[in-house]
């Protein structure tokens, strides 16, 4: 449905007290979409140290009909065959 969409990725805001803001909007690609799980994979070029799994993400995703925007956190980063790939939830 999304697959291959560009992507762009950004905190919104931080869960620990001390925790780092990161304003920096992170370009993606979607390479998988399992809406029974409420996820979205995504695919990176950055450096998958540069994502805080305690923080909260905004997803932009550019699809073909217009600019489709969700807030979650990152479940998973982790690097594959294809490269550095983000779980978002």
């Amino acid at each position: 449905m999304y697959e291959e969409c560009s992507a762009r990725l950004r905190m919104v805001r931080v869960i620990l007290k001390d925790g780092y803001l990161d304003e920096v909007s992170h370009p993606c690609s979607v390479i998988k979409y399992r809406p029974e799980e409420e996820c979205i994979y995504l695919l990176t070029e950055n450096k998958l140290s540069s994502f805080s799994l305690d923080g909260i993400y905004e997803c932009q995703i550019d699809t073909g009909k217009g600019t489709l925007a969700c807030t979650g956190m990152l479940l998973e980063r982790y690097w594959n065959k294809s490269g550095n790939v983000i779980k978002f939830r």
